[in-house]
């Protein structure tokens, strides 16, 4: 990010602190209010009789900014508008929470001190370094081979298509005993595709794997996930597809939908986007409609709502949303990532809401999440120290 877009971001950053404050004049206002309203069909105004603290007004100013911003909010997902990093991306400090939007931005007035930069930058992941274990212990590296290269295994063909997606293309055959092969995408790798032999597409988020068979056999289709995975399942007839996360098993028949089952997560979440899928836990069914999320705890509680989709997909569609986030969350979300080791120097209040692109360095996504003034970072090779303020 360009010094001078940090230095904007910073002098508009005070603007709204004042504006919670309740010290902010009169011309500093209608500079706020016509900084964001650059651009904007349907201008906002900030009103002047704001009360920093009234959750009423608190309320209406964030629902009337996120709807601008193109956020959804709640569980009510609104379509939303793409921004580039080069649009300005501005700081709510609201009810203790720090939000960021990416907005229009328009020249600013004198501008503050931008915030600290990092002496040391970890870069997003640029390729990926997935690789698949074989039956035999072999191994593929994936972003080795070149594209159109085929394995066989068990008279099935492996194929890297043009995209680098892994496909498999084969049947079992009578009698044929069950070969395994695990896709493995770790910490600091983009995110990976793969078309099993029933056609089923999954994606594996950084920090995870995949065990599934080269071929299915009889009427189920287990497979086997750690980490985080969105799933397109084709539908075959009087043949379940199963998918175990964590000790619970999701079974559909043709569906889609995304789990979270990183270990060090508090809880394993199965998001159904379209379809209908059933959990089985400890001898309990547990079905879940369209839009709805289950979190099953280690313990073995289950408990449904309705997320926000954006939120869920966001890792596949190559970005960091947030709505209401505490700092650990995010953190753990940046260290698969970016491959990095985390270290805290003392506990950091409030939460985050808002959208970041993955392609993004390391250094850029904290120097953002420093412009809400509770917490600086530092850079020590692959380990990132965070220091509440």
């Amino acid at each position: 990010m360009p010094g001078q877009q940090r230095e904007e971001l910073a002098y508009y950053q005070q603007l709204i602190r004042k504006l919670m404050e309740g010290t902010i004049t009169e011309a500093e206002r209608e500079q706020l209010e016509d900084w964001y309203n650059t651009g904007m069909e349907d201008p906002v105004q900030i009103p002047a009789s704001f009360v920093p603290g009234e959750a009423e007004h608190e309320a209406r100013l964030l629902a009337r900014i996120r709807d601008k911003a193109g956020i959804s909010t709640g569980t009510r997902v609104v379509p939303w508008r793409r921004h580039t990093w080069r649009a300005a991306a501005v700081i709510f400090l609201i009810g203790g929470a720090a939000t960021f939007f990416i907005l229009n931005q328009r020249n600013p007035a004198k501008p503050a001190a931008q915030p600290a930069t990092m002496a040391q930058d970890v870069k997003a992941p640029r390729s990926s370094r997935a690789t698949i274990t074989l039956g035999d212990g072999s191994q593929l590296v994936l972003d080795s081979l070149a594209n159109g290269a085929t394995t066989t295994q068990s008279n099935t063909q492996i194929i890297k298509l043009d995209g680098g997606e892994i496909a498999y293309n084969g049947s079992a055959s009578e009698n044929s005993a069950p070969v395994f092969n695990t896709l493995n995408n770790p910490r600091g790798s983009q995110v990976v595709s793969i078309t099993l032999s029933d056609g089923t597409r999954v994606w594996l988020n950084a920090g995870s794997s995949l065990t599934y068979p080269v071929v299915f056999h009889g009427r189920q289709r287990n497979v086997e996930l750690k980490g985080e995975g969105y799933f397109e399942v084709a539908k075959k007839n009087g043949q379940r597809f199963v998918v175990t996360a964590r000790g619970t098993q999701t079974e559909v028949l043709g569906t889609h939908f995304n789990i979270n089952a990183y270990t060090e997560e508090s809880a394993t979440t199965i998001t159904l986007l379209e379809g209908a899928v059933q959990l089985h836990l400890s001898g309990n069914t547990h079905p879940l409609r369209p839009g709805e999320q289950a979190s099953v705890t280690p313990a073995g509680n289950i408990t449904t709502t309705r997320p926000d989709l954006d939120q869920v997909m966001a890792w596949k569609k190559g970005d960091f949303y947030f709505t209401g986030t505490d700092i650990e969350t995010v953190m753990r979300q940046a260290a698969r990532w970016y491959d990095l080791e985390v270290e805290y120097r003392g506990k950091v209040t409030g939460t985050l809401s808002g959208d970041v692109s993955r392609s993004v360095n390391a250094s850029e996504l904290f120097q953002m999440l420093e412009l809400t003034g509770r917490v600086s970072f530092e850079i020590e090779g692959r380990k990132v120290i965070v220091i509440p303020k």
